[in-house]
């Protein structure tokens, strides 16, 4: 792979938009039975994120968890709008995935749409008993699909930091061996994480209008702990806080993406003309 195809993957790793996980219960512990009880004190909610390159917000992030009220799950929701190319001679990128998961966060099915990511617009996938995951592609060139065998219970890799908040026990020092999964290559990797220190971490919560600038008006203030990602010699890291919402990440290219209020993410530091409002379904800004 080249370096500049070696950023991408890791940008999206770091928005952890686009892959799934096979996770062997012994990386995890406790029991499932003990996990799903720890997976339903995971709050519902919207998480905002503005994502920069140096000191310049070049675009922000979005990841929505709900619970499903019907059965045992939950529904996720991540999206990236980036409003300049990461890298020369790439497209603005924009990217979301939207998945179904298990009481522990195991995937039942998902769909990732793209734009300004090389050979891909849509990838759809479905999970069978644990085993096969049946995928749909389609990008540039004729739609294909493929029948992958798991070896065990996959976990959307967006959902990565609410199945390790569940996980109660992690302590700074702990380290984990995983089998990654990547649905848009199809290809199979290992990760290493490692968790770096805990602590706690404040982000802004609520912003205030003054003189045509947002000010912070309240923060809210969490646990959090530092994780190391290590996959094929690319390190990565990020902060995920107590209720499995990333708070901080970094990738190669001096890139990096803040949990913040809605306004700081959506508008940057300056309030726009007229009333500000929320993006419709999709990203658009509307009046």
């Amino acid at each position: 792979m080249s370096k500049r195809g070696g950023y991408v993957v890791a940008i999206l790793l770091v928005w952890v938009a686009s892959m799934g996980w096979h996770v062997k219960r012994l990386y995890f512990r406790p029991a499932a039975e003990v996990l799903a009880e720890a997976a339903r004190t995971i709050p519902p909610g919207t998480a905002y994120y503005a994502v920069y390159r140096g000191a310049r917000q070049i675009g922000w992030a979005q990841m929505d968890v709900d619970t499903l009220p019907s059965v045992s799950g939950f529904t996720l929701r991540d999206r990236l709008i980036l409003e300049e190319p990461l890298l020369p001679g790439l497209d603005p990128m924009r990217f979301e995935v939207s998945a179904t998961l298990g009481p522990t966060f195991i995937l039942q099915n998902f769909q990732v749409a793209a734009e300004g990511v090389p050979g891909i617009r849509h990838v759809q996938g479905e999970v069978h008993g644990d085993t096969i995951l049946d995928l749909e592609l389609r990008g540039d060139g004729p739609s294909r699909t493929q029948t992958v065998r798991l070896t065990a219970p996959i976990v959307v890799a967006a959902a990565w930091p609410l199945r390790f908040a569940a996980e109660r026990e992690v302590k700074p020092g702990a380290e984990y061996e995983l089998p990654v999964y990547d649905p848009l290559t199809g290809s199979h990797r290992m990760m290493h994480l490692t968790v770096l220190e805990q602590r706690t971490r404040t982000f802004p919560d609520s912003v205030t209008a003054e003189d045509g600038r947002w000010v912070t008006a309240r923060e809210d203030t969490v646990e959090a702990w530092h994780v190391e990602h290590d996959l094929s010699g690319i390190k990565l890291r990020s902060w995920v806080d107590e209720d499995g919402r990333l708070l901080e990440a970094h990738a190669p290219g001096d890139i990096r993406l803040e949990r913040t209020a809605f306004e700081y993410a959506y508008f940057g530091k300056n309030v726009p003309d007229g009333i500000p409002v929320r993006p419709q379904e999709g990203g658009e800004r509307v009046p």
